[in-house]
């Protein structure tokens, strides 16, 4: 079933990627609807609605909760320590704590984006079409971006929820150099991760995805 899916999602991303060099503006947004609505309808499978609602409630707790405990952390860095000490912070302890929380809640719990700071994030095929899609649908002119389920097999769900760029604070790692970011703290960042491409975000930006595997 995960097979079909993924092969479904494909077919479509081709069709939709040779239609849009021949569709005007305004044609491109409606294909944009119709696509995320011909996936939404396609990709749910056998779950019932209840069933959907519950698994979204449980992959929003988590996302949440995961949030909220990597948020703290990272604030408690900088006011601690600056830029310098969070970068630090974060490539040493984020993952290990992404892990934690992982056993904590018997889920996989992931943080990834088409734009990395660390490789070791990077997304799975699925997850790429995913994130294809929600930053397609960020830059519509009201966009809805909304959590979405997956049965990924008859054991696993998979959850997915955009990460969106909250606060001036996600600016200072994340922002344009020399307008909301400082060139001595990129310069820092980039001791970290020399390949890093997770910079230029503006303030609501689409800035990656939470991926969580759910035990049915």
């Amino acid at each position: 079933m995960y097979l079909f899916k993924s092969y479904f999602v494909t077919i479509l991303q081709y069709v939709f990627t040779f239609i849009l060099k021949l569709l005007t503006m305004r044609n491109y947004i409606m294909l944009v609807i119709i696509l995320a609505l011909v996936i939404s309808c396609g990709s749910d499978s056998s779950l019932t609605d209840e069933q959907i609602e519950k698994y979204t409630s449980q992959g929003n707790k988590i996302a949440q909760a995961s949030f909220k405990k990597l948020s703290n952390q990272l604030q408690a860095a900088i006011k601690a320590g600056g830029v310098e000490n969070a970068v630090g912070f974060c490539n040493v302890a984020a993952l290990p704590l992404t892990d934690s929380l992982s056993t904590k809640y018997n889920a996989i719990i992931k943080r990834t984006s088409l734009k990395l700071r660390n490789s070791k994030n990077g997304p799975d095929s699925l997850e790429k079409k995913m994130l294809d899609m929600y930053l397609i649908m960020s830059r519509m002119r009201n966009p809805i971006m909304i959590p979405k389920i997956l049965e990924k097999n008859k054991d696993k769900i998979q959850f997915y929820a955009p990460i969106m760029i909250a606060n001036e604070t996600c600016l200072k790692c994340h922002g344009i150099i020399e307008q909301t970011m400082l060139k001595d703290d990129y310069d820092i960042i980039k001791r970290f991760y020399p390949n890093d491409k997770a910079i230029d975000y503006k303030l609501g930006q689409f800035r990656g995805m939470w991926s969580i595997t759910l035990k049915q």
